[in-house]
């Protein structure tokens, strides 16, 4: 666990910008250890090990969902969490709009950079397409989240974010609820702040390894 590394990072933050601790894989007592200190965003990418650590830990956390979502897991991972960041596929999205709960459901819109195939996500053009046609009274599109693409050049991926940052901005002004762009991780945080990120990722570098 690194205190010094989670102060230094916030200290660089805006009153607008906001940290995601990455907690996947990471001990309660880590956790603790942050919430302890005044932390409340924490992220996670699997639904049993959020649904364990919820259970169990003090409930005015807000818990952001990072991982791959299983349409079979959509309802629990809507219980369970207070944003959910990675919604890049048509068929998810359209499960949520169909889901039967009384619960403001509130995501952001996975856009896809670069080439990589492994990656899902919406390019720019079905991002606004998304938006435009939106009538779900029950999801609340809150903004876009971005994976920057590996091993590129640092100009390439400056470019990649600052791409992400005009989507970003047109789907603002389309949607009065669009207010954050979760962009950044441990290794190119710095540049997506930059660039116009105010919502980082961070998990290794403050946590330590995963068990």
């Amino acid at each position: 666990m690194n205190l010094h590394k989670f102060n230094s990072i916030s200290e660089k933050l805006k009153s607008h910008q906001k940290l995601i601790a990455v907690s996947k894989g990471q001990d309660l007592e880590k956790i603790k250890q942050l919430y302890d200190i005044g932390h409340r965003d924490f992220g996670e990418n699997f639904l049993q090990e959020l649904k364990e650590k919820k259970a169990i830990l003090p409930s005015d956390i807000r818990w952001h969902f990072l991982g791959n979502i299983q349409s079979n897991k959509v309802k629990d991972i809507v219980m369970c969490s207070d944003l959910i960041h990675s919604i890049g596929r048509s068929k998810i999205f359209n499960k949520l709009s169909e889901l039967k709960t009384n619960k403001n459901i509130k995501i952001l819109l996975q856009l896809k950079l670069g080439e990589e195939e492994t990656k899902s996500g919406f390019n720019e053009a079905e991002i606004y397409e998304i938006v435009a046609r939106n009538e779900s009274t029950n999801i609340t599109i809150k903004g876009l989240m971005v994976i920057a693409e590996g091993g590129i050049e640092i100009e390439k991926l400056k470019l990649q974010f600052s791409q992400a940052k005009n989507v970003f901005e047109k789907i603002k002004s389309m949607n009065k609820d669009v207010e954050f762009l979760s962009m950044g991780m441990s290794n190119d945080y710095e540049l997506a702040l930059s660039q116009g990120s105010n919502m980082i990722r961070i998990g290794t570098s403050i946590f330590g390894a995963r068990n």
